[in-house]
């Protein structure tokens, strides 16, 4: 027998808590609670309106522990089921056999709260012997996901029935060690929602002072650094970029890299089939700033990163060294609805295949201020999106970790 075999038989998770040694208990969840069913009778005039609310499907679909705002108004009924603290609910149906069964566990003491008609939920009978931060993070465990993946059921929408999930078996240990892997996890949880509204707060502050630092058409923004007075000046993209055609590779042997929209960044191209000979590709440097000519509305925007360099793209992702400004206003600049938006007119081409050209790009009029103040604004939106990027690393760290945990706490 292997060692994981062994750890299987006796019933013990791989990573345990200092002091725990005990096999864990193995019940139906049938023989432990009773399960109750969601509004029924209701139609669409019965929602939005009332003293009553109802958690929704994607709160449930969403969370491991059920968001408390997460519900919608209907009216009060005294025939339908209340849902209590400590209550688990899981979703019927989904698209995907993956997503079928996912669990969410209500901790909120509200009256008139019911249950959407697409999710049924379990009531815990034993509630002295089980925790609901455990039980939270158990059915969202990897093992547990599995069987109600197995269990699914259809063709084009998957289905998952109460039965079939109360014969479902599940281990668990003793109270105490429960409550400390609930703990555990609930506090990597909440350390992971205060790093995503922190990000989120960032994020809305980079976009108010990017509306309130660029001039509107009066030439004068509504909100500068300190000893900034003039009026911005008219200006075009070729007074500041040159562009750099040094040729490259072809398709096939070019290791190659490609403009995301929205100004998510240029980043490496990975391709599943190699590309073709007759393709001519030119070569990218770090620090260059490039646009995808058939994305232009789309806001394809970036500056190639340093891993990136001597990275190829076709002409349609065009790249121009900055010869003059700051790279990162001039990014921001471009990246305006305002700038993008208004020169798409420019595009030519069949309808699917609209491009701005280079030639056209150039022209462009631009409201630009003296470098110096440039400077000052690309400065400050660079350390902004460093530490919205610092808080999105730890994010995908801590989400990392949790999953890892959820591999190896339980059995």
């Amino acid at each position: 027998m292997t060692k994981q075999n062994e750890k299987d038989a006796k019933r013990v998770p791989e990573l345990r808590f200092k002091g725990f040694t005990d096999d864990w208990e193995q019940r139906k969840l049938g023989e432990i609670g009773e399960t109750f069913s969601g509004l029924s009778g209701k139609n669409k005039n019965d929602f939005g309106h009332g003293d009553a609310s109802f958690i929704t499907y994607m709160n449930v679909f969403s969370n491991s522990i059920a968001d408390l705002r997460g519900t919608e108004h209907v009216e009060i009924d005294s025939k339908q089921n209340q849902v209590m603290y400590g209550d688990i609910l899981f979703t019927t149906s989904s698209e995907t056999p993956e997503e079928v069964g996912m669990s969410s566990v209500w901790l909120g003491h509200i009256k008139n709260i019911y249950l959407n008609s697409f999710c049924f939920g379990y009531r815990i009978l034993e509630k002295q012997n089980f925790d609901s931060y455990y039980m939270a993070y158990l059915l969202r465990a990897e093992n547990f996901r599995k069987r109600m993946t197995v269990l699914a059921q259809g063709i084009s929408r998957y289905n998952i029935s109460k039965k079939q999930v109360m014969n479902t078996f599940v281990n668990f240990p003793t109270m105490e060690e429960q409550r400390k892997i609930g703990k555990a996890l609930f506090l990597i949880d909440k350390t992971i929602t205060l790093h995503e509204e922190k990000q989120h707060q960032l994020e809305q502050l980079k976009k108010a002072l990017l509306q309130k630092m660029f001039a509107d058409k009066t030439g004068y923004p509504a909100l500068r650094f300190k000893g900034f007075t003039e009026k911005w000046e008219q200006r075009k993209p070729k007074n500041y970029l040159r562009e750099s055609r040094i040729l490259g590779s072809t398709g096939v042997d070019a290791k190659k890299l490609t403009v995301k929209l929205w100004g998510k960044g240029v980043v490496e191209k990975k391709e599943s089939i190699s590309g073709s000979n007759n393709t001519r590709y030119y070569i990218r440097h770090a620090g260059q700033l490039m646009y995808g000519k058939l994305d232009f509305l789309h806001a394809a925007f970036g500056i190639v990163p340093k891993e990136l360099d001597k990275y190829e793209s076709t002409a349609d992702s065009p790249a121009f060294d900055i010869i003059d400004g700051n790279p990162k206003f001039l990014l921001e600049f471009f990246l305006r609805k305002e700038f993008y938006l208004r020169n798409g007119q420019r595009a030519n081409g069949s309808r699917k295949a609209k491009r701005i050209h280079e030639k056209d790009f150039l022209e462009m009029p631009i409201l630009v201020p003296y470098k110096s103040e440039q400077t000052k604004i690309g400065n400050l939106i660079n350390s902004l999106d460093r530490t919205i990027t610092l808080h999105d690393k730890k994010i995908q760290y801590l989400k990392q970790l949790k999953r890892g945990l959820l591999q190896k706490m339980f059995v």
